[in-house]
């Protein structure tokens, strides 16, 4: 029988989702997910199993021992491989070496449903990852007939045991996975596509605009902070209007807490401009459309910061997902490339369509400016403040991504960077206007 799964994500706290500790169940915490089988509605063995066992903490109520987007992603990840498993007509416990090489074979020669393209190597490395991870427990439990080999290794965490498979997967040190910054017309014309400028300049001051986009602003955190999507949508209200921007120069920065993967907290520098334009849609368009919310569907606020400002009373003021800011982001991305294909401009068109133009793009492209501006106003060590901003838990995980491309594409950079600062510069001029 086929699994034909789908993924299942417990929304709220209720004793009719729940995992068995013992002899009893206890609700299941909301964003956990787990998957299903679509023709009856039970619970997929042994993935359930396996995510309670990796997601969950061991309490009398268990909490996401991850983000809730981690525990998504992953859910994602092993939704591939059980489709992978029917179409073979096989079980879980029919795994074995052979089949695992079959499915590494898949990721490396199918093409994406989504671009059409080859998977890049960092997704097929994850999508490995975690079904190698998911073979591995069910090997310790005993669930499969024919099992792989396990293999002890030493990690920064400890000895941990994986799986002993040879697997040709492509390199995550070549050229092409290199991280390079967006050139900024590039970013300047995405982002005016997603809304008007926060701010705009008159008589040699620069003052808040009257209004801008929920998207907008979510790329400016993006760009200008260096937030995840995630971390963007995940922001609240009351975390931007408590903070304290009065009389602070507006080129300056406020650092404010953000949540990222894993559920840490960190502390992120934001400048007080963007502040100032994100306290004004919190008590202006936000505030409005949480009122229409609650008016025509007695809902109260939920508190998150971006929401969504639409017709249909049924959605709006509902937070923005990532998904739906994925879905703006691309759409903004194809109207520039529509402009500039209608400008006749051949080469700049061509230029701006080779480049990686996404929402976490916009994360690159900050983490590599501020590294190298750092580096060259003599920070010896700018890497560990990039590392701290970004919330990479490992340096070596910033100095792998970031420190590379920065070495590799190190003359294109400085070139951004310049170009970066003189099309920044009006910003000079002072800011006059307040949060109101």
């Amino acid at each position: 029988m086929a699994y034909d799964v789908e993924i299942c994500t417990a929304h709220a706290v209720t004793s009719q989702a729940t995992v068995t500790t013992g002899e009893q169940g206890v609700p299941l915490p909301e964003g956990f997910c787990f998957l299903v089988s679509r023709s009856d509605g039970s619970l997929v063995q042994p993935a359930f199993e396996f995510f309670a066992d990796s997601h969950l903490t061991i309490d009398r109520n268990p909490k996401l021992a991850c983000s809730k987007n981690t525990t998504a992603a992953i859910a994602a990840d092993l939704t591939d491989f059980h489709h992978f498993l029917d179409a073979r007509k096989k079980r879980v416990s029919d795994v074995d070496e052979q089949l695992l090489k079959a499915y590494a074979d898949t990721l490396t020669d199918l093409d994406s449903a989504v671009t059409l393209e080859k998977f890049a190597a960092a997704t097929i490395h994850r999508r490995w990852s975690t079904v190698t991870k998911l073979v591995a427990f069910c090997v310790k439990r005993g669930y499969l007939r024919k099992p792989p080999a396990l293999l002890s290794k030493q990690t920064k965490r400890g000895t941990v045991q994986v799986l002993d498979v040879d697997v040709n997967l492509p390199g995550l040190n070549d050229a092409d996975e290199l991280i390079t910054a967006l050139h900024p017309e590039t970013v300047v014309g995405v982002l005016d596509e997603l809304g008007p400028n926060p701010v705009v300049e008159r008589n040699g001051l620069v003052e808040l605009a009257l209004a801008t986009t929920a998207q907008r602003l979510m790329a400016e955190l993006c760009y200008h902070a260096g937030l995840r999507r995630s971390e963007v949508c995940d922001l609240h209200a009351i975390t931007i209007l408590k903070t304290r921007t009065e009389g602070r120069d507006p080129l300056t920065a406020v650092a404010i807490p953000v949540v990222g993967k894993g559920n840490k907290k960190r502390n992120v520098p934001v400048p007080v401009w963007l502040l100032e334009a994100l306290k004004r849609y919190a008590k202006g368009t936000r505030q409005a459309l949480i009122d229409l919310r609650l008016r025509y569907r007695k809902l109260e606020d939920h508190g998150v910061l971006f929401v969504l400002d639409i017709n249909d009373r049924r959605h709006a003021g509902n937070p923005i997902t990532p998904q739906t800011f994925d879905r703006h982001f691309a759409l903004a991305k194809d109207r520039l490339l529509k402009r500039l294909s209608e400008e006749l401009d051949l080469a700049r068109y061509e230029s701006t369509q080779r480049e990686r133009i996404t929402i976490h793009a916009l994360r690159h492209t900050f983490a590599l400016y501020t590294y190298m501006e750092k580096r060259a106003n003599g920070d010896m060590d700018a890497i560990k403040y990039v590392q701290s901003v970004l919330g990479h838990s490992l340096r070596e995980t910033t100095e792998s991504i970031y420190l590379r491309s920065a070495n590799a594409f190190e003359s294109e950079t400085r070139e951004s960077i310049r170009l970066h600062i003189e099309g920044q510069s009006f910003m000079q001029l002072g800011v006059a206007g307040g949060s109101a």
